[in-house]
């Protein structure tokens, strides 16, 4: 029977556990040469021991002069003073100013004695040894006396501080060569679990890359951590052991990802409570994503168990973690990054958790809004588009539409999107997208694939600029229109797009001699589908229920016979690449996705791809309208004509409908 969790803690506990066990701060100080100073902190108050400048300097070229020499200068009547000398920056020439006199002075040059006023060489004439002035000068005009940007003794950085370019700067300045810095914590990363490998390493069936110990790795570079990725362990409790203990040995802090669930094969918290120390702080948190989080102390050392799944494990380092690591570097515990932000759709709680949800953020007529991403705590695709996360406390089970949270960033350079695409798949839509945020550099643009109905639905919920679609109505033979009408959608309008020739893509040669959809009722052809909502999955179920029609069987008979037909892809590049690795035999794309690859094109067709725009966000949002004039332009319709197996006619960018 394997063990459930303990006691579960909430996030605020799980903090407070880790402060009353570990006290965090600094690990000590050490020295390090000023050129590897950069980003570190700084441990103690620097003080300057000598004066900045060192000697008084000119700060224009010109002539140094007495000042009262100059009093009664006049444009129109000069002041002749004779030229005793010159000066060069960097010169140790001592010259001596004396009344009716002065010296030729270069930018950063020391002023010589007597002198008390610099004259630019605008307002001067020089002949026959004489300079003549112009302009009377001030009393220490031009001049920057010794100590007048730093005196000696003074404090002139404080400890605690982070070292830029500009603190570097200061410090190079009164001749400092090593920075007394906060040790930073040297903190091990491994990752777990018998189905993780390397990135780079031939990805086997079954086997996924290692995203957490990469991420964790950026996380903890910007909370003032040293981490080195000591690699994976697999599900066996002697290997996690060994593991752990080098790592324990060797290092401030190990962070682990997965095996810290209850599951049989979940080993973290069987072996770091046989490893003594003060043992396990907490294994469970009222949170989801991220319950199995954990924490421990052994040998006074943190060990930090974060869940497997990448969404969930980054949020629960950010949530409990972070701040801890900062104070052991000396950076000090930080508010996240947050912004306030409207709820865009209804979001939903769990009771008796904090529930979060990674979200993404869109500007809405000069506001922000916040909107779900869904997928799950193990989908790459919401790490990819989520900008960060909203909290849903324990007692809120539902969010309603318009309601104020406060969204934690992933990072303090996100901003709002400025146009939100979710749409079909389509590598030459994809081409025009490119094109226009390298002719714009500034636009702020996500891209979501969704498929053709995710696409229409989320211009629905209001959160969609724009979408690409081609669903097919199988009693009149047209695209998009008929859907568009039979569902309940006010504030679009639709544009003609693109025709793109759609087939199937097998393997090089065609060993399997697929030539039509009832090829993939034989034994032994292995298919692969489209994700549903997909217009290519309607086009797919549209011509299996026709070769139901002609075998005399019933569409679910089809299905039956059909291998891989619940194996989902969710773009066409996807369904390509399947093929390629041999995993399947024979899917349905558009001609761009085969363009390049390692497998041959049996075409069926023609299909319209139209472009549905969210009016309201048309009214609103300049960004998509620059976007709409671009699909508008030649540019555009060049980069669409380049594309083998797209189509322009004459009604290209023409409203076919508005709703």
């Amino acid at each position: 029977m394997s063990k459930i969790f303990r006691r579960l803690v909430d996030v605020v506990e799980a903090v407070r556990l880790l402060e009353e066990a570990l006290h965090p701060s600094p690990l000590g100080v050490e020295r390090v040469s000023l050129d590897k100073a950069g980003g570190r902190v700084l441990a103690e108050d620097i003080v300057s021991r000598i004066d900045v400048p060192s000697f008084d300097r000119s700060l224009r070229d010109g002539y140094a002069v007495r000042y009262e020499d100059t009093s009664h200068a006049r444009e129109d009547d000069p002041v002749k003073l004779r030229i005793v000398g010159e000066v060069e920056a960097g010169s140790d020439k001592v010259l001596y100013i004396r009344r009716g006199e002065a010296a030729k002075i270069a930018t950063g040059a020391p002023i010589p004695g007597g002198a008390n006023a610099v004259v630019m060489v605008e307002y001067t004439r020089e002949k026959d040894g004489y300079v003549y002035v112009y302009k009377q000068a001030k009393p220490g005009e031009w001049i920057q006396y010794a100590g007048s940007d730093v005196m000696y003794g003074e404090p002139v950085l404080r400890k605690g501080i982070i070292l830029g370019g500009r603190e570097i700067g200061v410090l190079a300045a009164i001749g400092v060569t090593e920075v007394p810095v906060y040790k930073r914590p040297r903190v091990a990363i491994i990752s777990t679990g018998d189905e993780i490998i390397r990135p780079g390493d031939p990805l086997k069936y079954g086997m996924i890359y290692d995203v957490n110990a990469y991420t964790l790795y950026t996380r903890l570079l910007e909370d003032g951590a040293e981490p080195e990725y000591l690699g994976i362990a697999r599900d066996s409790p002697k290997e996690l052991e060994s593991l752990l203990s080098r790592a324990i040995g060797d290092y401030d802090v190990v962070v682990t990802s997965g095996s810290t669930s209850v599951g049989l094969r979940d080993n973290l918290y069987k072996v770091l409570s046989k490893m003594g120390g003060r043992g396990i702080l907490f294994h469970g948190v009222k949170a989801s994503p991220g319950k199995p989080t954990m924490a421990a102390v052994v040998e006074d050392k943190l060990v930090i168990g974060l869940p497997g799944f990448p969404v969930s494990c980054l949020m629960m380092y950010d949530r409990i973690f972070s701040n801890i690591i900062r104070k052991m570097s000396g950076l000090g515990a930080v508010e996240k990054p947050r912004i306030k932000a409207k709820a865009g759709f209804i979001l939903r709680g769990r009771e008796g958790v904090k529930y979060y949800h990674p979200v993404f953020l869109k500007k809405v007529d000069g506001k922000t809004y916040f909107y779900p991403i869904h997928g799950g705590s193990g989908a790459i695709a919401a790490l990819a588009n989520a900008d960060g996360y909203v909290e849903i406390p324990e007692n809120v089970t539902y969010i309603d539409v318009g309601e104020e949270l406060e969204v934690s960033l992933f990072s303090s350079s996100i901003r709002p999107s400025d146009l939100i695409i979710v749409t079909s798949h389509s590598i030459a839509l994809d081409n025009l997208i490119r094109a226009f945020k390298n002719s714009l550099p500034e636009a702020n643009v996500k891209n979501i694939y969704g498929g053709s109905t995710a696409a229409v639905y989320a211009i629905r919920d209001g959160y969609n600029d724009f979408g690409g679609m081609h669903i097919l109505d199988e009693e009149t033979g047209e695209y998009n229109i008929p859907f568009l009408k039979s569902i309940d959608i006010r504030d679009i309008v639709l544009y003609r797009g693109f025709l793109r020739e759609i087939g199937f893509a097998v393997a090089k040669g065609n060993p399997k001699k697929i030539r039509g959809f009832n090829d993939l009722l034989r034994e032994g052809i292995r298919f692969v589908n489209r994700t549903q909502g997909s217009g290519t999955r309607v086009f797919i179920d549209i011509n299996l229920r026709r070769t139901a029609d002609e075998q005399g069987i019933s569409f679910d008979e089809v299905v039956s016979m059909i291998e891989g037909y619940n194996i989902e892809a969710k773009t066409h590049t996807s369904v390509v690449a399947s093929i390629e690795s041999g995993k399947a035999d024979v899917g349905v794309v558009t001609r761009p996705a085969t363009i390049d690859r390692d497998v041959d094109f049996i075409p069926l067709g023609w299909e319209n791809y139209d472009l549905i725009v969210n009016k309201r966000s048309l009214s609103s949002s300049g960004m998509l309208k620059a976007f709409i004039q671009f699909l508008e332009s030649d540019v555009a319709r060049r980069i669409l004509r380049s594309v083998m197996g797209i189509k322009l006619d004459d009604r290209y960018m023409s409203v076919l409908l508005e709703l």
